[in-house]
């Protein structure tokens, strides 16, 4: 076996990888999601600033507040994980006039990032931070990344959105900053376990809403443009080049 080719971008189901043969090489779907995806997260981040998880939860209370938002331009955004997933937001909010940072793990720039940080600067960073992004692969690196620590250094009514992995954010810790008041919302795409359990305390958290995992799958095409990754993969195989979306097992991603 020389090659496998995944239909997801996310690769931590397969972890560890002592499994992989020393002659295999493992390949993700990076890339195919970056449409879809991009759309998402411009909606989901315009929607925190607008504050729509709150007005949903006024909404299930029957309570009429108008709260009154000024519009999107110049505010700051953090996407941690700027990859085919994270690039492809940047993209989208960068048009919208979002001020974006972004966290890397080499730190590489990006165009439509105004600044381009590493991880271990994230949380001097976070008080600055209007909106939080969570867009990473899961790997140890990145297990509980997002704690109490990180969402406290946020400033008071910020919002926070996950559509990478579950696993990089601290659930409780986001329940009682959300409890507070010190974040105003949150958007949840991704969760340690899918689907949501429907006895679980997220359902009914205010100013959370649930999305069932929908941000980056797009029902028309997706297996075609997996196939052609794969396709492209066969053939610099066989010409002896390097391959597409290769898995680093170190990295995990």
């Amino acid at each position: 076996m020389k090659l496998i080719q995944c239909t997801s971008a996310g690769v931590e189901k397969y972890a560890p990888f002592n499994w992989l043969g020393a002659s295999t090489t493992l390949t993700n779907a990076s890339g195919v999601h970056t449409d879809k995806v991009g759309e998402f997260g411009l909606m989901a981040t315009l929607m925190l600033h607008e504050r729509v998880p709150s007005i949903a939860t006024r909404q299930r209370n029957h309570t009429w507040s108008r709260q009154l938002r000024g519009t999107a331009a110049g505010r700051r955004v953090m996407i941690y994980g700027v990859g085919a997933l994270g690039g492809a937001i940047a993209r989208r909010l960068h048009s919208a006039d979002f001020r974006v940072t972004g966290v890397r793990r080499g730190g590489a720039p990006l165009a439509s990032v105004e600044r381009m940080i590493t991880p271990d600067r994230v949380l001097e960073e976070l008080p600055n931070v209007e909106i939080l992004i969570l867009a990473c692969p899961l790997t140890p690196e990145t297990q509980r990344v997002i704690g109490l620590r990180e969402l406290s250094a946020l400033p008071a009514g910020a919002g926070v959105l996950n559509l990478g992995r579950g696993g990089v954010i601290d659930h409780a810790a986001l329940v009682s900053c959300l409890a507070s008041g010190h974040l105003s919302g949150a958007i949840l795409d991704v969760f340690d376990q899918e689907p949501l359990p429907p006895d679980s305390q997220l359902w009914d958290v205010p100013n959370l809403m649930v999305f069932p995992h929908v941000s980056a799958d797009a029902p028309d095409g997706y297996i075609d443009r997996c196939l052609v990754i794969l396709a492209d993969n066969l053939g610099r195989s066989r010409a002896g080049k390097s391959l597409r979306n290769r898995v680093d097992p170190i990295l995990g991603y």
